[in-house]
């Protein structure tokens, strides 16, 4: 009996250590101002926001689920509208990534790690380093930061010190950019297109359950909160203000990113294969975008 208490006892100590490695110690966040430009902001090439017309703002963004330990890289784009005209000398880009405990709260309590900005209205500009924690967990590659006037596209290479759980993104097989890839991956999009058309919330969250805990993870917050949170049920309960698109019929476009380990597909520019309409506006709409990652041979929502 001695001996199988002590075996009990011992293997509950590992899977108390092993919680306890995968605990985060600090949640990041990603900053970015414009002023009078359209942005889109990626991190390892997964689109995380998109803003096709010009905006001011300053908006900060919970990024933890999207960082490993070691090297990561955000890309940060910016243009004017139309692409085809200069940048003014003023506009300026901003981006910043910040830290914080569990139990601050990031919109008064975060700490910034760096800060780089760039003019690209202005003769000869380059990226700027202006701002530099050196204790923080997250540091720059000032080598390695760069502005593409190509593609409006500011790519911002960074470290994390800080040790991470191993995400669903960096697990999933690593994908072909063929057509094989694409029609099986419109297959499942289709599968959920049903589901969202019977309005069938727990099986969508179920089709979910890795991004479900894996954010409970990243956010220090309990699963039950997150599923709530990412519930479609607003959807389903207002029929008269979301009305579900028809899935789209034409050949859409693979996307890969994370090492071609991610995957989703778009139809034409950004938009996406499940959508809900706002019944009553012009191009009122709300875009579903999950990101898969493939393993075991199925297809998972990983993001």
């Amino acid at each position: 009996m001695k001996v199988i208490f002590a075996l009990f006892l011992s293997v509950l100590m590992s899977f108390e250590v092993q919680a306890m490695s995968q605990k985060v110690e600090y949640h990041f966040g990603v900053r970015w101002k414009v002023n009078g430009l359209a942005s889109s902001l990626d991190i390892q090439n997964i689109m995380l926001d998109f803003k096709g017309v010009p905006s001011v703002h300053n908006t900060m963004l919970p990024v933890t689920q999207y960082i490993r330990n070691g090297r990561n890289a955000i890309q940060f784009y910016a243009w004017p509208v139309p692409s085809d005209d200069p940048f003014k000398p003023e506009q300026e880009l901003r981006l910043s990534l910040e830290y914080w405990r569990s139990g601050q709260n990031p919109s008064t309590e975060a700490s910034t790690a760096f800060e780089v900005v760039m003019k690209p209205g202005q003769e000869g500009a380059k990226p700027r380093i202006v701002t530099r924690e050196p204790i923080a967990p997250l540091q720059p590659i000032s080598s390695e930061i760069r502005w593409d006037k190509d593609y409006f596209r500011l790519t911002v290479p960074f470290t994390n010190r800080q040790p991470m759980p191993t995400w669903c993104w960096e697990e999933g097989d690593v994908l072909r950019d063929n057509d094989a890839t694409r029609d099986s991956l419109a297959r499942e999009y289709r599968r959920l297109h049903k589901l969202f058309a019977a309005g069938d919330n727990d099986a969508l969250l179920a089709a979910a359950s890795t991004r479900t805990q894996e954010l409970a993870l990243a956010t220090d917050t309990p699963e039950a909160y997150v599923r709530h949170r990412f519930s479609y049920n607003m959807y389903f309960d207002n029929p008269d203000t979301y009305q579900l698109d028809d899935f789209p019929e034409e050949p859409m476009t693979l996307n890969l990113a994370a090492d071609n380990r991610v995957a989703w597909l778009t139809t034409q520019g950004v938009s996406v294969p499940i959508v809900f309409s706002h019944v009553g506006t012009e191009h009122g709409a709300s875009f579903v975008r999950p990101y898969f990652i493939r393993r075991n041979g199925q297809w998972e929502i990983c993001r």
